[in-house]
């Protein structure tokens, strides 16, 4: 954990009046100077480090409180791609010592930089979460031996990849940390979290201030924050911002930001009215801009910041559950559980997933909160079973999650990979258990459910519950977890076993409610071993729910809110309260009844080309395989290729315009439709099915980012085109060679820098040269419409325009 002198100092200085200021943009003053650069920047820090030095002092005397280090693209895997991940460590080691130079006797606090890796991680795309930490960890540990002050993470796009860059920044220095992630104009990022969830689980997390920077102008920003500051101020930690200059306007081939300093300062002044801790410049900024900026936020008055983080929020990639305003319990869903369920563990042994995504999604439906997910079957790797489930869940399912083991190796990964703020259960008063789970608790930032067990085992009196829980707690509390991040789980013994145990349970839900603490209970195992459990269950969780229960693990199908007793739940509250000893009225009345289980419900017939497309859609990849078998028997491959692939994918486009649909689900649909096409590519070949034609696509010389290509070259393989995909930083010559050799239809191009944007005008001034007759399309997160007309290109925002518009083109 941080030292407290560290992060007190840290939040003393960002509870003063004004603002603090962040300095601006390195790389534009970088590319100023050295005109045509087309290496690593970071490495700088090795052979220039007097032009870095006076970058950072150029902002001091402009007025920054806080330099960051020259570091953003300095971890070890971003490093790799100049070959240089070896160097990572001395690298970020130079770059806070160049900047803690320049700040010697200013007072001016050192950041270290650290920015996405460029890759896309784990369920998303291949690289493993293991490898993102380590290659953070050796940047952090870079930037804390060379003096830096605090670490700024910054311009996330996905919120895993950001746990796991402040994950491994508090594992490997005690120092303050900044998260800040980048949005798109309708308050997402690219992976589909809202602002909100994206702050307040880095908040939870262990971020001591996060905030918004890239993205768009100082306006685009402020807008997104007016929307949003009344609840983002309820998370509890202070909130910054560092904007970029404005959009970027391309003129022959280089970007141009276009908002002066007065007027990014003016429209920046807005945030600091907000009450903003930290305000600064991203792309396009200068000194100048900082300057700016400094001299109207002097002016500010005393603006309210929060200092403490809440502990109300749990949160999924896609949504926030807050524990403060929600009304009645949180209904679990429990039927992830291999215990009870012979299919699932059947499915968990052979690997398959049916289960597990049919029922998530149906518990989703049917109300539930959060699902508990338990993947305990004896002879299992539990840890690679509880990864798969965490991976597919993640993205399939906006519902929370409930990590259920006892084993903290399978709560340990499961939290590495889950992309929000979970509850772990469970922990207990038993010291292995404690020694267990506490350490992940203090890495991980999640909630935990604390059972009233220890030693002397599991107690009938609420009196030894009560004394269970209220030491958990303290424990708890020693170890730095607060109680608000704790659910006392009295543990639910059964009925007709321990008569009176009902009201004893109850007893102990009242003690906590009426002390501010949270409760969690299972509620299914107060009717074991009687007949129509599901009265005795809804009874119990009425009585509950008088008495404060916060959290109830039940069936959701089955939950009631039960306004007037019917006859059965007379009587199963007459046996619940004692009245009904053994049940022997309850039970006389379902003489004739052994179970509440609800029959299964069968899915509407379909056909089979139906089915494919629904999968499709789905993103099921599991069951993929042998609908497209099934539908063999009775369609022609082409008939499957058009009439369930290619018009699911194309469904799962709509959804992704309409903004129901986010890039997991694309991608996850689109690995599905791999799987089908791969079966069927034999046979359209063999029978002579046409391509939808030929591409060839790269990431232009200089740009070693290839996520948004190869997302677009597997997309548009999907819908039939024949891709041949180059790579990422391809060079004109060998982009002009594969044109020559293969007579592509279209030639599609990426770039995501500025500095790499005039690649594209090159490729298409030797294309007219050479007189080759091929189309161009290009996109990246640099190029517009107004910059592919100039060279007489056509542009894609994202890959399901890209496929729409390459269609286009082919066809015409």
């Amino acid at each position: 954990m941080p030292s407290r002198s560290s992060v007190e100092r840290f939040l003393g200085r960002l509870s003063d009046s004004p603002p603090l200021i962040l300095d601006g943009a390195t790389g534009t003053i970088i590319m100023k100077a050295l005109p045509g650069f087309r290496g690593c920047i970071e490495s700088l820090n090795l052979e220039r480090a007097d032009l870095v030095r006076d970058i950072h002092r150029a902002y001091l005397d402009a007025g920054a409180d806080i330099i960051e280090t020259n570091t953003f693209g300095g971890s070890a895997l971003k490093l790799e791609e100049y070959g240089l991940a070896s160097s990572c460590r001395e690298i970020n080691e130079r770059a806070a010592a160049i900047a803690r130079e320049a700040v010697s006797g200013s007072g001016a606090l050192v950041a270290g930089s650290i920015g996405p890796s460029g890759r896309l991680v784990e369920p998303l795309g291949e690289t493993r979460v293991s490898a993102l930490y380590d290659s953070f960890a050796l940047q952090a540990e870079g930037l804390a031996r060379g003096g830096a002050d605090i670490f700024i993470i910054e311009t996330m796009n996905d919120i895993l990849e950001a746990k796991t860059a402040l994950r491994a920044a508090r594992d490997t220095a005690p120092l303050p940390v900044i998260c800040s992630m980048t949005f798109e104009p309708g308050g997402k990022t690219l992976t589909g979290t809202d602002i909100f969830t994206g702050l307040a689980t880095l908040a939870e997390c262990g971020a001591h201030a996060v905030g918004i920077n890239c993205s768009m102008g100082p306006d685009g920003i402020l807008a997104l924050y007016r929307d949003s500051i009344g609840e983002l101020k309820r998370i509890g930690v202070p909130l910054t911002v560092w904007a970029n200059a404005g959009l970027p306007e391309f003129t022959g081939g280089l970007a141009h930001y276009h908002l002066s300093p007065e007027e990014f300062a003016d429209t920046s002044m807005e945030f600091a009215r907000m009450g903003i801790a930290v305000i600064g410049g991203c792309c396009g900024t200068t000194p100048g801009h900082i300057a700016a900026l400094k001299k109207r936020c002097t002016a500010c008055g005393e603006p309210s910041r929060p200092g403490r983080v809440s502990y109300h929020f749990i949160t999924s990639r896609y949504q926030t559950l807050d524990l403060s305003t929600h009304g009645g319990p949180l209904y679990i869903g429990e039927r992830l559980n291999p215990t009870a369920r012979k299919k699932f563990a059947e499915e968990l042994k052979s690997g398959r997933n049916i289960f597990l995504r049919e029922e998530s999604r149906k518990q989703e439906a049917e109300g539930a909160y959060l699902l508990d997910i338990n993947v305990g079957v004896p002879g299992l790797d539990e840890v690679a079973s509880m990864r798969n489930s965490i991976s597919i869940l993640s993205g399939l399912v906006r519902t929370p999650l409930m990590i259920d083991s006892d084993n903290p190796l399978v709560l340990a990964a499961a939290l590495d990979l889950y992309p929000g703020v979970g509850i772990i259960n469970s922990v207990n008063g038993k010291e292995r258990s404690l020694e267990g789970v506490l350490p992940l608790l203090r890495r991980c930032g999640s909630f935990v459910v604390a059972l009233c067990l220890d030693e002397t085992g599991v107690h009938r009196e609420a009196g030894a519950r009560i004394a269970i829980g209220e030491r958990l707690i303290e424990r708890l509390a020693e170890s730095g977890i607060e109680p608000g991040r704790v659910f006392i789980d009295p543990l639910m013994l059964a009925e007709s076993a321990e008569p009176g145990a009902a009201m004893e349970t109850l007893a102990v839900i009242e003690h906590f409610y009426r002390k501010g603490i949270r409760t969690s209970l299972g509620i299914s195992n107060i009717s074991f071993g009687l007949p129509a459990r599901k009265h005795i269950n809804a009874v119990f969780l009425t009585m509950a729910r008088e008495k404060g229960l916060t959290a109830a693990i039940v069936n959701p199908s089955a939950v009631r809110i039960i306004r007037e007793f019917s006859v059965e739940e007379r009587l199963a509250h007459e046996f619940l309260t004692g009245r009904d000893p053994g049940a022997t009225a309850y039970i006389r009345n379902f003489k004739d009844s052994g179970s509440d289980t609800a029959p299964a419900v069968s899915k509407p017939s379909e056909g089979p080309l139906a089915r494919v497309e629904r999968l499709i859609i789905e993103g099921n990849g599991d069951e993929i395989e042998s609908a497209v078998r099934d539908a063999l028997a009775t369609e022609p491959p082409d008939g499957i290729m058009n009439g369930a692939l290619i018009k699911g994918l194309g469904t799962v486009g709509d959804l992704y315009n309409s903004g129901e649909y986010f890039l997991p689900q694309m991608i996850a649909s689109a690995n599905a439709m791999k799987k089908g096409f791969a079966l069927l590519k034999p046979l359209l070949t063999t029978e002579g099915s046409p391509r939808a034609g030929k591409v060839v696509i790269c990431t232009v010389r200089g740009d070693v980012h290839d996520i948004g290509k190869n997302i677009v070259a597997m997309m548009l393989e999907n819908h039939g085109f024949e891709v041949y995909d180059l790579g990422k930083d391809i060079p004109a010559e060998d982009v002009l060679k594969a044109v020559e050799k293969h007579g592509p239809h279209l030639l599609c191009l990426s770039s995501l820098l500025t500095t790499t944007l005039g690649e594209m005008g090159k490729i298409a001034g030797m294309i007219e040269s050479r007189g080759l007759r091929v189309k161009m399309l290009i996109g990246g997160a640099v190029a517009t419409p107004e910059y592919a007309a100039s060279i007489g290109a056509h542009y894609a925002a994202d890959a399901v325009a890209g496929v729409k518009i390459a269609k286009g083109l082919v066809a015409g």
